[in-house]
Formats: structure tokens, sequence, C-alpha cells
């Protein structure tokens, strides 16, 4: 997942509200008995906790896999993005508003964990942690269900049965200016037992944001920017293995660049194109940013080979979408999805 800013001016702001806790706790044993995988339906929940009046916009929620997922007598290794979390539901309480769910909170309904990068679980939530009370410090509670699924592939087939897995992730709660609310660190458990079935024919395909690339940024510094147009480039941002034809796409979480006091532009004021020193059996397609999946990259091969694209985030010269945007920090984010053709 990659955060896109536009800053013109920095512009602090400060919002008082009550304090909020993160806490978390695990169901941290998973076992493996197919060539399918399995899925832990109940690994993960985080809680949020206050009292007292609340409104908190904009708060994230990620997941850090620390290390390699390493076998118990660290022989063998399993791939971090053959992880990933997936929301369930949500539970608590508030007042006068109910709990909000998974759709109104905006999480992406499946974050694959990389080695050593934050994901994010909740991008930019859509709702804020909101709480007033009739009573003096009445009490705020939002639970966060996830399940975790390990892929399924033949891959399975290469570690001896009965072998112990443990993956440490680090989960971070923050709030709207990206202060840290909490952390929390868990250890989940693996192991493969003797697996059924017959090894698939596994099409495999993987996409990774580079570190540079993370969190994108296009600065207006003058008018001269805007009459221009402003562009920025990431040299190997986006790497891409696959063994089978496969198309990127790309959308955002929210339909406007949003600032932490609530000024919007639109998202499709920003445009983007994936660019490649070699196009060999691929084709890019530049677009305006917007919240509906669109293809960016397609790509043609039978066997497994590695891409690497430099990702160019731009604005068009005198875009009428951004003249009267106030001097603030501006986000969204992206979502980025790697499928077959």
């Amino acid at each position: 997942m990659n955060k896109l800013f536009v800053f013109f001016v920095l512009a602090l702001s400060f919002f008082c509200s009550a304090q909020v806790s993160f806490t978390s706790w695990i169901n941290s044993y998973m076992q493996i008995n197919s060539y399918n995988g399995n899925n832990n339906p109940e690994a993960f929940t985080a809680t949020f906790a206050a009292n007292g009046n609340l409104n908190m916009p904009y708060w994230k929620l990620s997941a850090k896999l620390k290390q390699n997922i390493t076998s118990e007598n660290g022989q063998y290794t399993i791939p971090g993005n053959k992880l990933s979390f997936q929301p369930v539901s949500t539970s608590g309480q508030a007042e006068p508003n109910p709990i909000p769910t998974i759709s109104q909170i905006g999480a992406p309904l499946n974050v694959f964990l990389q080695e050593n990068t934050e994901v994010f679980l909740v991008p930019q939530s859509n709702a804020a942690f909101y709480n007033m009370p009739t009573k003096p410090n009445g009490y705020y509670n939002l639970q966060i269900k996830y399940g975790l699924t390990l892929i399924g592939g033949a891959y399975l087939g290469g570690y001896p049965s009965w072998t112990k897995f443990f993956a440490p992730v680090e989960f971070t709660a923050y709030d709207q200016h990206n202060n840290i609310i909490g952390r929390m660190n868990h250890t989940f458990q693996i192991q493969i037992g003797t697996l059924s079935g017959t090894p698939p024919v596994q099409q495999e395909f993987s996409l990774k944001i580079n570190t540079n690339a993370a969190n994108g940024l296009l600065e207006f510094k003058s008018m001269q920017d805007y009459n221009e147009g402003k562009s920025v480039t990431y040299t190997n941002g986006m790497q891409v293995t696959s063994n089978t034809n496969f198309q990127i796409k790309v959308k955002s979480l929210q339909s406007n660049l949003t600032s932490s006091t609530g000024d919007t532009i639109p998202v499709n004021a920003i445009r983007m194109v994936l660019q490649s020193s070699n196009l060999a059996n691929q084709a890019v397609f530049p677009i305006s940013l917007s919240i509906a999946n669109q293809i960016i990259a397609k790509g043609n091969t039978s066997q497994a080979a590695t891409y690497s694209y430099d990702i160019k985030y731009f604005t068009l010269p005198q875009d009428e979408l951004l003249i009267n945007a106030k001097p603030q920090n501006y986000s969204t984010t992206l979502q980025y999805e790697i499928t077959p053709q």
C-alpha cells in the first residue's frame, strides 16, 4: 500500500480529545494440513478505548513483519507475502452513534505482509473514534477482529511435516497527525502438518512497493509549480515478480486528498504512470487517480521473471482542481494489486 502526499505549505493544527489507548490480543496457532493453506478467523483483535468526549478522525493501524517467518530449528523460512490479514468484524460501545463497521472504516479486505516493511490494516480511517456520552467520562470501546491466512501452493511441500514456524509482527496505531497511540508485539505460530491432496501447479506473482516510494511526496513551493505542473519520480519504486500473464491495478481508498483540518482536493488532480527501461512484452497506462480500480500495467510471461518500474506522480499545468487549495498537507492512500490476466 502506498501513501501519496501533496504538500503546499506546512500548517500546524492542534486537536483536543480524550486519550485513546491501544491494546490487542491474539489466537496465535494455525496448523496447515493441506496444500490449500489455511485461515485462522480469530487470529488478532485490536482494541481502542477511551473515556469521555472523543472525536479522532483519520486514525491508522499498521502491521510490520519484523523478520523472516523462520522455523523453530532455523533451517527453513516462509516468504512474508504468503501471510495476510483480513478484517472480520467490529464490536464495542459508543454514544450516541453505533460502533463503525469494517466498510465504514474503509479497511482493505486483504493485506499481505512484507518482511521489515510496515503495511496498513487501516490506512486512514473514514470513521472517527467518536464518543459523546450522556454521563461524564462515559466509556468508549472499539474492537476490530482480524483473520490470518497462509495462502496455499506447491511451496508447502518443501517443508518437513510438523515443522513449526514463528512470525513476529509489530502492530502500531497512529492518530491523524501520525503520532503513535500505541504499539503491540505478537508472535504467530504456524505448523506444517501432513499435507493432503496433490501439489497444485501454482501461479505465483508478487508486487512490492519499495521503501523509497512507500510515501509519495508532491511539494508545491511556488506559483511556477502550479503553472507548469509538478512531478516526482521514484526510481525502481515498484518490483513485480510473476510466472504468468499479469496486470497491475491501483485505486485510492479515499475520493479526496484530505488535510488534518478536513479540507479536500479531488483525488483525480493527481496523475500517475509506471515507467520502465525495458517494456518488452509489457504495456503501461497513465491514469488520473480514482476510487475505481484502474489498470496501470500489463505483462506477458510464461516463466518466472522480475520487473522493476519507476513510479511517477504528476499534475497538469494550471489545473483548476488545485487553484483554490488552502496551504496545508493533503494525503490519500493508494492500494496496488497484481492479478493474473
